[in-house]
């Protein structure tokens, strides 16, 4: 196996399907990236065995064949190679790169027929939409998800619904959820509801900003998308997604109005001196006035600042985790927002002041007690 690359493209595909080679593994071949070598072409190749990735990048071939490469060295050497040819022989599972200034470096492969197949995609279904609409789908919705795959295996990743002329996108985290609707779709016909893993979604993120349409093929246990110079394969997840819609209220009759951009900074001040564990916040409600306030016993510290809002309820208090709402805030469009609360135990729910053409777009954050 000999061939040769330019080491400004190759690095460039390297540096993306090496972000699927999992960190640990029980499988020593899924530490490493599958190179394959045919027709002038070199094919990449990554896994964890619930996501792939393959990617082509030029080459000249003079002896055809696949290894498997570690996927941490490669990239790390490559890296710090000038911009420069870089040659490749390959003689029994020993890899050779050599450059034109004279540096030689060996690696250890392993063998090729070692590494898992692609996943094949059988009966499949196709949606799709455009990139910037499948680009605010995953960014409404992904941050609200569990990262804790191991403990809640359904909810790390995005339901999609196709219903009648609309696709929703939903994800929570058990504390926090986001509902984002998207109106007068049609780029779907006669597809299940599925749960699409948030690693793959961020995945394709990154490989569709040059596509005309984004499409997304589906199933009966995968997803596969193709994107600008690479293909991604995802096991959808199979554990049933809870009914979000029971836990939306529909009694919040506590209505706030306040400017956004005042919001996050007033509570990335307070945020300062929230205890480290709980990151508690409290909202003190009067007319037209939100104190916003904090405090960390354990260092002796707090602060409060009043912020203008518009309301005209009773004297209301709830306290929520300072992170998870700034982050709430960050995903919300506009100038204002529009709060709706009903108790200090139960949800509330977060609103863009004005919504955009042909989208609903709906959070939702559970509060924390307090200790008075």
């Amino acid at each position: 196996m000999n061939f040769k690359v330019s080491k400004k493209e190759f690095y460039s595909i390297l540096s993306k399907i090496s972000k699927v080679t999992p960190t640990r593994s029980t499988l020593p071949i899924l530490n490493c990236i599958l190179f394959t070598v045919e027709n002038n072409t070199l094919h990449l190749r990554s896994t964890d065995l619930e996501i792939t990735m393959s990617a082509n990048c030029p080459a000249t071939v003079e002896e055809e064949g696949s290894i498997a490469i570690p996927s941490k060295i490669i990239l790390n050497i490559t890296s710090e190679l000038p911009d420069t040819d870089l040659s490749f022989t390959v003689a029994d599972m020993q890899v050779v790169i050599t450059t034109p200034e004279g540096g030689e470096y060996n690696i250890m492969g392993k063998p090729a027929s070692e590494f898992p197949s692609i996943p094949i995609i059988n009966q499949s279904k196709v949606f799709s939409l455009s990139p910037d609409k499948f680009l605010r789908i995953v960014d409404k919705t992904t941050f609200a998800s569990s990262h804790d795959e191991d403990m809640h295996a359904a909810l790390s990743g995005v339901l999609f619904q196709f219903n009648d002329n609309e696709l929703v996108a939903a994800s929570t985290d058990g504390h926090q959820l986001s509902k984002f609707v998207l109106k007068e779709y049609d780029g779907s016909e006669d597809i299940r509801d599925i749960v699409i893993p948030i690693k793959f979604l961020n995945l394709c993120t990154s490989s569709v900003k040059n596509l005309d349409d984004v499409k997304l093929r589906i199933g009966k246990n995968h997803i596969m998308m193709e994107g600008d110079k690479s293909t991604i394969y995802s096991r959808l997840l199979e554990h049933k997604f809870p009914d979000y819609e029971s836990v939306i209220p529909t009694s919040n009759e506590k209505k706030i109005v306040v400017d956004i951009d005042t919001l996050i900074q007033s509570t990335k001040r307070i945020g300062i001196f929230a205890n480290e564990s709980s990151r508690l916040v409290v909202f003190s409600l009067t007319e037209n006035n939100m104190k916003i306030s904090a405090e960390d016993t354990s260092i002796a510290s707090s602060a409060s600042e009043d912020v203008e809002i518009e309301y005209s309820g009773d004297d209301f208090k709830i306290a929520y985790n300072n992170d998870k709402l700034r982050e709430i805030l960050r995903h919300i469009d506009g100038d204002k927002i529009k709060i709706y609360l009903n108790t200090p135990l139960s949800a509330g729910l977060f609103f863009p002041f004005e919504q955009k053409e042909n989208e609903d777009s709906l959070f939702l954050l559970m509060p924390l007690r307090t200790s008075e």
